[in-house]
């Protein structure tokens, strides 16, 4: 029995999440390799392909519209605001002045001061097309040697790393734009960044900020305490995390690291952690329409490799008149 777009959309879904899933008492990749095959008419042939390959292409499309913003909310969350629109829209991303309302005396019998509009702004990001091309053996087609379910989480991990080294440019393009009283510069103590957390604190009304890093960020900022004063407790959090989870009554936040494209060269710097009020989220992510699919450009008909495209609209924007602080770590 043919499965159901709304059903293969929930099972690539469900096998992110587990990849000993099963389906129809039969593992996710299986299930999704018989939902190609029925695509295909039942049967895995140069022909049933030439006649069935967008059918192919439908299925791969619906299960990477899932997985792609799956895949970034889990990555993202806590630190991004990340949007999903219809192709043409642009999502508006909204903030307050956070300039205080200014207090004036006024004098004795009068009624003039200086008056202020309070009023919220917006913004959208500008979003563009990126892609990713691959190809198969026909031979592996054939024979069931390609994990369907692999080849989704693959080409959706591609573009997650991609908007990763977008966001790791983006931040570090905003510490330089950063005014010299809300980052952290050369030498960093534990006292300076609890200052520089009680100034963000301050400046975004009185909001409970966190400090959001890579685990390798995170562990420096246990190593500017002395360790030999924390508790057992906390010894053993350090030992199993690599770093802790409060420090100074400032809750520390992990931003998951991840390489770049093709490379063993990590995406987030180590070097820098982000001091942001809570509920405040520094970058704006945005993918607008839906994933296409369709078959890339073959060099030539003899090879037998069966070769698709992907490419999806979006953009990323470090919301910079956003309140928060960053510190350069040694």
């Amino acid at each position: 029995m043919a499965i159901e777009m709304k059903d293969l959309a929930k099972l690539a879904k469900d096998a992110y999440h587990n990849r000993n899933l099963e389906f129809n008492n039969v593992s996710a990749s299986d299930a999704m390799r018989n939902a190609v095959k029925d695509a295909l008419g039942g049967e895995f042939t140069s022909v049933s392909w030439g006649k069935n390959k967008w059918e192919v292409f439908s299925i791969l499309q619906t299960a990477l519209d899932v997985v792609i913003p799956e895949r970034l909310k889990n990555q993202l969350d806590g630190f991004a605001d990340y949007r999903t629109a219809n192709l043409g829209d642009k999502p508006l991303f909204t903030y307050n002045d956070p300039k205080a309302v200014r207090v004036g005396r006024i004098a004795g019998g009068a009624n003039d001061m200086r008056r202020q509009t309070i009023t919220g702004r917006s913004f959208t990001i500008e979003t563009e097309w990126y892609g990713a091309a691959v190809y198969a053996e026909f031979e592996q087609f054939m024979a069931g040697d390609i994990d369907w379910t692999d080849l989704v989480n693959r080409v959706a991990d591609g573009f997650v790393s991609f908007i990763e080294e977008r966001i790791a440019e983006g931040l570090e393009q905003s510490y330089t734009l950063l005014g010299a009283n809300d980052k952290i510069e050369g030498s960093l103590t534990l006292d300076g960044l609890v200052k520089l957390a009680q100034r963000i604190k301050i400046k975004s009304g009185g909001k409970e900020v966190a400090i959001y890093g890579t685990a390798a960020a995170l562990a420096k900022i246990a190593a500017l305490d002395n360790v030999q004063l924390y508790s057992g407790d906390m010894k053993n959090e350090l030992n199993q995390k690599g770093y802790l989870g409060m420090v100074r009554g400032l809750k520390l936040i992990e931003i998951p690291q991840a390489f770049k494209t093709n490379s063993d060269e990590f995406a987030i710097g180590d070097d820098k952690v982000i001091v942001l009020p809570a509920g405040e989220k520094i970058v704006g992510v945005v993918t607008e329409g839906t994933t296409e699919v369709y078959e890339a450009d073959q060099t030539s008909n003899t090879s037998m490799q069966l070769g698709f495209a992907t490419r999806r609209k979006l953009g990323v924007g470090v919301l910079q008149m956003r309140v928060y602080g960053m510190a350069k770590l040694a």
